[in-house]
């Protein structure tokens, strides 16, 4: 269900994805990054092509900047809310975290596109 946070309303997809990364932060974190699982039998919906290395290091990329972007931006706001003040570097997990990680990501994301497709 979705939930308003300060005025902006954060729908099931996003909630999901915040906890998914959280939990890879907090993995990571206690030195348990081998416990960041990929699927064995994850595709890419629509018969899109598995993710590259590279795509896998540009997702990691962008993630990483888009938190320091808001670290830098807003960092009252987030040491006070929610207490971070250091941004996850998720770039530090080893590439087959990194790549269950994204993988992670994409199925989240597939899965509420197809549930909210027009039908």
């Amino acid at each position: 269900m979705p939930r308003v946070e300060e005025g902006v309303t954060l729908g099931d997809d996003v909630l999901e994805v915040i906890a998914y990364l959280q939990d890879c932060l907090d993995k990571l974190e206690r030195g348990e990054e081998d416990m960041i699982l990929g699927d064995p039998f994850y595709q890419r919906a629509d018969g899109k092509p598995p993710f590259s290395d590279e795509d896998v290091d540009r997702v990691i990329a962008a993630l990483d900047e888009e938190f320091g972007h808001e670290i830098g931006t807003y960092p009252g706001y987030h040491r006070n809310r929610s207490g971070a003040n250091a941004t996850p570097d998720f770039h530090r997990l080893s590439p087959r975290a990194r790549r269950a990680l994204v993988e992670g990501l994409d199925a989240i994301l597939s899965r509420h596109r197809a549930e909210n497709a027009p039908r």
